[in-house]
């Protein structure tokens, strides 16, 4: 199978529709590097990162004194000769990280005002994690769910495997898509779609992974932060809220129809107090959502369709905050 030459222009075209071409094209923004395991990491193969382990390694960590067991060939004569106590050398094993996508595609997440629908977006930039991984050798296994299936799919660090995980990707997000613009299915919200998958994910992946999970996170629930903790105690885990400005605040006062395909409300955005109220709703939501985060010790960070691809940090220690620019 072969592709013609993509540019990174490509990448972050503005659609609502996806194709294999703009997935494959991310790899143009897959620049960075995936940040250094917090935990423990239990992978057994050897790649690019620095395991937590101390052993026999080619990164050197420290010199300590000897003990039995060590071995003699790691001794460090000129540390020993010179305190006449016999030290040894420490280097830190490199070892392979396993990287895990949760891609969440309930219907919440086809919306959007600005260049995309949050579920492209989400999409695009789990292409771009994936490229990153694949790109330093790791392992890269997924989850993706709607509200009413989910496809899995093993860590692997081969790039025909790699490419079906795209492939899965793009299917999943065009035929829900189509179905939704042809009214085939009903607007649907799973509330135990993500918690389902959260629980599915324990069973997944291996200590020392790292998971980013791309949501709107419209249907957080208990059941997830017990996920999450229980996930979190042995992998570091991103994640990513999906937004549009829309969603933030109303621009002009004035009366909106909504749909969602099946039943519509009028929406009076001129009445005294409304765009205030509105804003605050949000604000109290992007709030709630950090705190949920923060207390199963995950990292998290907004991200909003206005934005451009290269405005997301694949190392989410970039940002901190949930505050970033805004076309």
């Amino acid at each position: 199978m072969t592709h013609k030459p993509i540019t990174s222009q490509q990448a972050g075209s503005n659609s609502i529709e996806l194709s294999l071409e703009q997935l494959i094209a991310c790899q143009y923004w897959a620049r960075e590097s995936i940040p250094l395991p917090n935990k423990k990491s239990k992978a057994h193969l050897v790649g690019g990162h620095l395991s937590p382990y101390k052993g026999r390694g080619m990164e050197f960590s420290e010199v300590r004194q000897y003990q039995p067991g060590d071995d003699i060939r790691t001794i460090d004569w000129k540390v020993t000769a010179r305190t006449g106590e016999v030290h040894t050398k420490i280097f830190q094993e490199e070892r392979e990280r396993p990287v895990f996508l949760l891609l969440d595609l309930q219907d919440s997440m086809f919306f959007g005002s600005k260049k995309r629908f949050k579920s492209t977006l989400a999409c695009l930039q789990a292409a771009r994690v994936f490229w990153t991984a694949h790109n330093s050798g790791n392992r890269v296994g997924a989850l993706l769910n709607t509200a009413d299936e989910h496809v899995e799919l093993k860590p692997s660090n081969r790039r025909k495997n790699g490419l079906r995980l795209l492939q899965h990707m793009l299917e999943l997000h065009n035929q829900r898509l189509q179905a939704i613009y042809q009214q085939e299915k009903p607007f649907t919200i799973n509330s135990n779609a993500l918690s389902d998958a959260l629980s599915r994910l324990r069973h997944l992946v291996k200590g020392g992974s790292l998971i980013y999970i791309f949501s709107d996170f419209s249907n957080l629930s208990e059941a997830c932060k017990q996920d999450l903790i229980h996930l979190a105690q042995h992998n570091d885990i991103h994640a990513v809220m999906m937004t549009d400005p829309l969603e933030q605040s109303i621009p002009v006062a004035g009366e909106f129809l909504l749909t969602d395909g099946d039943s519509t409300i009028a929406l009076n955005s001129a009445r005294p107090g409304f765009k205030n109220r509105y804003q605050e709703m949000f604000h109290d939501k992007l709030i709630k959502t950090q705190r949920f985060f923060q207390e199963a010790q995950c990292s998290f960070v907004e991200y909003s369709t206005s934005q451009e691809l290269s405005d997301f940090a694949i190392n989410p220690y970039r940002n901190r905050s949930t505050s970033s620019k805004r076309a």
